[in-house]
């Protein structure tokens, strides 16, 4: 199970790209046109599935303009913190 806070975090996403597809006046049919994918997987991203390829989240954020919006470089504090995130091999394994 994924903890909470990621849940939350694509949940917020998938709001904030419906919002922003509608502020727009796009219909969900112009934007996965525009971004090639299937309206199945907008509709899962906008309800902020996990299970979705991350680089499909990046595709509809970019057509949207808010990849921008993500930082690109991180700073020496968040490196890291990145660092820490990532998962050691086990011993034995």
């Amino acid at each position: 199970m994924l903890p909470a806070s990621v849940l939350e975090a694509s949940y917020s996403l998938g709001n904030l790209i419906r919002a922003t597809r509608k502020a727009r006046g796009l219909t969900q049919h112009s934007l996965c046109q525009s971004v090639g994918i299937g309206r199945n997987t907008l509709v899962e991203i906008e309800h902020g599935s996990p299970k979705v390829q991350f680089v499909y989240w990046l595709l509809v954020l970019e057509s949207l303009g808010l990849l921008e919006t993500l930082p690109r470089n991180p700073s020496a504090a968040n490196m890291g913190l990145i660092a820490k995130a990532v998962v050691q091999p086990r011993s034995g394994s």
